[in-house]
């Protein structure tokens, strides 16, 4: 006897197997691990507010442990802000963050030690906040764009909106610039900005030496850490 063509249509119950769902929920989940950092949007505001990657966290551990380095100022009114401070400086066994972090005795270079780690990430881990408009200082106060004064970015000499979740390039120079200046001038800013990442980075040793200058052990070249 012939099947009817209701017998013959596959029926489906709206239930999927173990073999289909199993592999889709191990993308979701490595999907939101990779993430590396919980974001949280309060809807009044729309303030943005994060928590750094710390070692332990779910996903932290798929960021690849990296070496890189890279120049940085912050400059507001045309002052540069001094992180020559203890409460900036990280020193061994003690970082404030582990993934980025500043060394003595180069105050305007971050070491950058797990990949994706964002600017936002970097500078709340020294107690600001940085958002495309604003940068908060940690003592409190708000430097947010108005109709007299903007916060600017200038990435290897290029003018960009935001930086605030892009990640750390190693090499870079990185300017953040709050106050009344126009494009010219936070350029002129930019040109000050130091060029030394590449001394810890062992690329220009005609430079300097980097050797146990803040207790990290020899890995580049022929371990002289130049």
């Amino acid at each position: 006897m012939n099947a009817t063509s209701e017998e013959r249509t596959p029926r489906w119950d709206g239930w999927l197997g173990p073999r289909t769902w199993a592999p889709i929920a191990a993308i979701l989940v490595v999907a939101a691990a990779v993430l590396g950092v919980l974001y949280f949007v309060e809807r009044g505001d729309a303030e943005v507010v994060t928590r750094p990657c710390q070692p332990g966290d779910p996903g932290c551990e798929l960021r690849q442990r990296i070496h890189q380095h890279a120049d940085f100022a912050l400059v507001i009114r045309g002052e540069r802000f001094d992180f020559n401070q203890d409460r900036f400086i990280s020193v061994e066994g003690e970082e404030l963050s582990p993934n980025a972090h500043i060394h003595h005795p180069r105050y305007t270079v971050i070491h950058v030690h797990r990949e994706q780690t964002t600017w936002d990430e970097f500078f709340r881990s020294l107690g600001f906040e940085l958002s495309d408009t604003c940068v908060k200082l940690p003592s409190g106060e708000a430097l947010c764009n108005n109709e007299r004064e903007t916060l600017k970015f200038i990435v290897n000499g290029v003018r960009v909106d935001t930086i605030m979740f892009e990640d750390i390039q190693g090499l870079s120079r990185v300017l953040i610039s709050y106050g009344p200046e126009a494009g010219d001038e936070a350029m002129s800013q930019f040109a000050e900005i130091t060029n030394e990442a590449c001394i810890p980075s062992g690329l220009c040793r005609d430079r300097g030496s980097g050797a146990g200058e803040h207790g990290e052990p020899c890995t580049i070249g022929d371990n002289t850490c130049n």
